[in-house]
């Protein structure tokens, strides 16, 4: 429940200070205000602190999970010592949403267009490598399927290509802005830019390609569960099921709630902290994707009860996401299976 006006009147001191991103100061006891102009500072302060809270949560949540994978990270992706596309994309999708979290908690990073628009950037380099690591585990369901490669690749290109451009107009037009009036800058402002409502391209592109990479796993995943007795099916099959249902899953429940973010004309101060819980969600899925994936080849997993103790020679799911083109023919049609590196 918001305040009442003589409340937010009251509580206006002389030190300057940030509430979500507004800045709030001095009102000199001289300078009458309306009882509209009231109305839309108490609005303007309770969206910001709405705003800060939902980036407080998002960076916080981002160093809880960060401090239970650290240990998985190190043993399954960096002690091999193997430098990899998909460990580079492991390191950008984790450590610019590392990055993204710091840079949101810092006083005025919403007042500051230098300080916001690195926040921006860093949200959509920490997506597009999650997004890359959930392709590339796609095509690996699929053998390294030339034609998957082909519609994966189709489809990055057309989600990520706009949301470049709009990211990049969003960085160069970014400017401070009064969301009362140009009267009240000091007291209520936010960085902003000409794309305003053009974010909601980006969100429903996402939608689009995550449905596609969805899908084509699925398939492949629906038929191994369909053809492939329970109580001989190795463990990793249910964690490729488990996980991409997850996935999407959350990407489509926040896709939708920042695509009416965007919409709303009222509430640009929540847009970012919206933005930053997509980006860190994304983060932690995908990385743990990897690592599911990497524990997943330990041998005590092929040998436990309930798994199938498959012989060689199919899709190698490894933190090195690698796999080999000579796959056998299993009765009950190509199953997955793992190795150790070296």
């Amino acid at each position: 429940m918001y305040e009442t006006y003589a409340q937010v009147y009251s509580k206006f001191s002389s030190r300057r200070t940030p509430w979500g991103g507004i800045s709030v100061c001095f009102l000199p006891s001289k300078r009458g205000l309306t009882d509209s102009q009231l109305h839309a500072l108490v609005q303007c302060v309770a969206n910001g602190r709405l705003g800060q809270g939902i980036t407080y949560a998002t960076s916080t949540l981002f160093m809880y999970d960060y401090l239970l994978t650290v240990w998985d990270e190190f043993k399954f992706v960096w002690r091999p010592r193997k430098i990899t596309i998909s460990s580079v994309a492991f390191f950008l999708s984790r450590y610019a949403a590392m990055a993204g979290a710091i840079v949101v908690l810092v006083p005025g990073s919403e007042t500051i267009p230098a300080i916001s628009s690195t926040g921006t950037v860093l949200r959509l380099v920490s997506i597009v490598a999650s997004e890359f690591i959930v392709a590339v585990r796609t095509w690996a369901i699929w053998g390294r399927n030339r034609k998957i490669l082909l519609t994966l690749a189709f489809f990055s290109l057309a989600a990520i290509i706009p949301a470049a451009i709009i990211i990049g107009e969003d960085v160069v037009s970014s400017h401070v802005q009064a969301l009362v009036s140009d009267e009240f800058i000091d007291i209520c402002s936010l960085t902003l830019s000409n794309i305003d409502q053009g974010f909601v391209v980006p969100y429903i592109l996402t939608i689009l390609y995550e449905s596609v990479t969805l899908t084509l796993s699925l398939i492949r995943i629906l038929n191994w569960r369909k053809t492939i007795p329970k109580n001989i099916r190795a463990p990793i099959i249910d964690n490729l099921w488990r996980d991409g249902v997850l996935y999407f899953t959350f990407m489509l429940l926040l896709g939708f709630m920042n695509i009416g973010i965007v919409s709303q004309q009222g509430v640009p101060q929540i847009r970012t902290g919206g933005s930053q819980l997509q980006a860190v969600i994304h983060s932690i899925l995908s990385t743990r994707i990897v690592l599911h994936l990497a524990n997943s080849k330990d041998s005590r997993d092929i040998t436990a009860p309930g798994s199938s103790v498959y012989t060689s020679r199919a899709i190698q799911f490894t933190s090195q996401f690698s796999t080999t083109m000579d796959a056998e023919r299993f009765p009950h049609g190509d199953v997955p299976t793992y190795e150790e590196d070296g």
